[in-house]
């Protein structure tokens, strides 16, 4: 009876922080989780990611994740992993944003670097 109990504590508490994660709700298919802003940027004004732009201009979750981007929170900002150089190679963001695809990550630095 005793290990019954216990049971039912963790599964409750494993689902309340699992909902607790995005308001207490999972997140769905076409939901926009909020923007990510990235504040290592050195010198340079930190960069907003904005999901629900991405999501508007008509991408989905699976666009980005999880070939460029992982679904953990800080995993590209980890050793300043998600940098200008990097992004000039065509990863990150620099994969659509190569001039082609959306703007090119070369140029028009205020379009992401916002104050």
């Amino acid at each position: 009876m005793r290990n019954r109990k216990g049971m039912i504590l963790i599964i409750v508490l494993a689902a309340g922080w699992i909902f607790g994660q995005n308001g207490g709700r999972p997140v769905q298919a076409g939901d926009a989780p909020g923007d990510i802003i990235f504040k290592n940027t050195r010198s340079f004004a930190p960069v907003t990611f904005s999901h629900s732009a991405h999501k508007q201009a008509g991408l989905e979750c699976k666009a980005c994740h999880n070939e460029l981007f992982k679904r953990k929170k800080g995993s590209t900002d980890v050793d300043n992993a998600l940098n200008m150089k990097v992004l000039r190679k065509g990863k990150y963001c620099g994969a659509c944003h190569n001039g082609k695809q959306a703007f090119s990550v070369r140029r028009g630095c205020k379009k992401c670097h916002k104050k």
